[in-house]
């Protein structure tokens, strides 16, 4: 990530200083997800906003870090043996631990005090963001004020025929060949017999089951879902070739209970609740803290 800043700038957190090379490789790791919530942005752009978020991250991480070890937390040994043997499963096994290629953690004494450093970290979490479990009142009132969001999925029942094709002068013989088809079925044909004698997908006799928004290509979606149960649709072109969409049956969302839904209403505004008790916790840390930036040239 080289031409990130112009200056080198190290960062001094209270007594802890993290040098600048910390701050560009956490920086890399996050390019790929700052890039996707900023489309079409110049990549120079990008590399700025995942910097200042790598740095903003170091810096709570680190004031959490020196938090932590301040409460003197008691430590179980078999905790700790129990982190490191799953930190070393994750990172390759023993062999590439024993090859000493982690930036930081290069022996057991690293990754010991690496693990108890997790260890300590994860109770001060615990610890600060500590609440009362969110009511069911709390939680029916935030149920009644968003309906749309407690409603079972809208799903269709369908069968299709399909011709299928790849090319312009394909699209043109297949649309006119379901346009004859179609004409059949209106004057009395049997749908599923033509299925099974005229359609490129004649498997379960075109029977495509059940299925809600988001499962099939916009086109034959929205075309699927416009249909009256046993209404028979114009031709529908797709990636595929044209289709003739017969809609069998049809289920309207519903508003779940809110019995149903009380649990999982109340763990997620609870744990919302600690994001929000945590977050003020650890903005009187930066308030409280010294928080230096050093040029290294």
């Amino acid at each position: 990530m080289t031409g990130v800043l112009e200056e080198e700038m190290s960062i001094r957190i209270n007594q802890s200083l993290v040098p600048e090379f910390i701050i560009q490789r956490q920086a890399e790791s996050l390019m790929e997800n700052v890039a996707k919530g900023m489309p079409g942005k110049p990549k120079e752009v990008v590399r700025l906003a995942a910097y200042d978020l790598a740095k903003e991250r170091i810096i709570d991480q680190t004031l959490m870090a020196q938090e932590s070890k301040k409460r003197k937390y008691e430590i179980d040994p078999e905790e700790v043996k129990k982190g490191m043997r799953k930190w070393i499963r994750e990172n390759g096994g023993k062999k590439i631990f024993a090859k000493k290629t982690h930036p930081l953690i290069k022996n057991q004494n690293d990754l010991r005090e690496e693990i108890i450093s997790q260890i300590q970290f994860n109770r001060l979490l615990e610890d600060e963001s500590s609440c009362p479990m969110i009511t069911e009142d709390e939680a029916r009132s935030y149920y009644e004020s968003r309906p749309d969001q407690f409603r079972s999925e809208e799903t269709v029942t369908a069968s299709h025929l399909l011709k299928k094709a790849s090319s312009e002068e394909e699209f043109d013989e297949a649309e006119k060949k379901v346009e004859i088809i179609r004409k059949k079925i209106l004057k009395g044909e049997d749908f599923k017999t033509l299925v099974r004698v005229e359609s490129d997908d004649s498997v379960q006799d075109g029977n495509l089951g059940t299925f809600g928004r988001g499962k099939m290509v916009p086109a034959f979606e929205k075309a699927a879902f416009q249909l009256e149960v046993g209404e028979l649709s114009q031709p529908v072109r797709t990636p595929f070739g044209w289709h003739l969409i017969l809609l069998k049956d049809r289920t309207e969302g519903q508003l779940i209970p809110f019995e149903e839904m009380k649990n999982k209403i109340q763990n997620y505004l609870t744990e919302r609740k600690k994001d929000k008790v945590f977050e003020e916790f650890l903005d009187g840390l930066r308030n409280d803290a010294e928080i230096v930036e050093i040029d290294e040239k």
